[in-house]
């Protein structure tokens, strides 16, 4: 019966991950037109949208790991001796070595996100080129906080996605493939980052290639550490940039008064 209740929880949890996936990137879009028309609520409803997703997805993955602590280790994935463990291993990705690296990359997506941040919408008068670098920088702009109500929601957003993506994409995600679907370890590492990446296809295909790479670099440092409070802390801090990001006023549509 608990195997049962398991399975049944991680169909469960695939659908709604989808569902809710496609319904970020309608919304999202929505709120960008709505932050630039003046909607000072239409950020915080984003947030909690966001919040509500991640711990509903946390609780059923946890519900389909039988809420067995040892399932969130990476000794349970008995990874030791695929590829991307050996690689893991001699890159020393949890030494100073690696640890700059992850600084330096840290302080490079802060820098891309400063200038997505920076993106506004033109004018209608306005007939601009974009500038080439545009198409390279994630559309973060309805994320980014600009008061500080909103700065808390996102601290509180970017916290939960660090906890509650962690054990979904990587303790449940890859439980799921390596361990209940058998796939090969290496596999099962790049598929769970390329899925983790296309959930950010709200952000465009930069966000998607950037999330991939960091699902990567999160799955080395859970199964180099063997623990998920590395890429629990790191994910968070990652997300939590935001929250330092210079604002900027948006350009307000002004409302035109109807006539009888």
């Amino acid at each position: 019966m608990p195997h049962i209740v398991a399975h049944l929880a991680s169909v469960i949890l695939a659908g709604y991950v989808i569902r809710e996936v496609k319904r970020m990137h309608r919304d999202y879009a929505r709120v960008k037109l709505a932050t630039a028309q003046g909607d000072l609520e239409a950020r915080t409803r984003l947030y909690l949208e966001i919040l509500e997703f991640e711990w509903v997805s946390a609780a059923l993955a946890l519900i389909a790991l039988g809420f067995d602590k040892t399932n969130l280790m990476a000794a349970t994935l008995q990874m030791g001796n695929t590829s991307f463990a050996h690689w893991v291993s001699a890159s020393d990705i949890s030494g100073a070595s690696g640890l700059i690296a992850i600084a330096a990359g840290l302080l490079f997506s802060l820098l891309l996100m400063i200038l997505g941040a920076r993106r506004r919408r033109p004018a209608p008068s306005e007939n601009r080129a974009k500038p080439w670098w545009r198409k390279f920088v994630p559309d973060v702009r309805p994320l980014i906080p600009t008061t500080r109500r909103e700065r808390w929601f996102f601290a509180a957003v970017a916290v939960s996605a660090g906890v509650c993506e962690e054990i979904v994409f990587r303790a449940w995600l890859l439980f799921t493939l390596h361990t209940s679907l058998g796939l090969d370890g290496t596999t099962s590492i790049f598929l769970a980052a390329a899925l983790f990446g296309l959930c950010h296809i709200y952000q465009g295909i930069t966000g998607v290639v950037g999330a991939t790479c960091a699902g990567v670099l999160l799955s080395a440092l859970y199964i180099g550490t063997g623990t998920l409070l590395v890429p629990i802390v790191l994910h968070s801090l990652l997300d939590l940039r935001v929250t330092i990001l210079p604002t900027t006023s948006p350009r307000i549509s002004p409302v035109q008064p109807t006539r009888a």
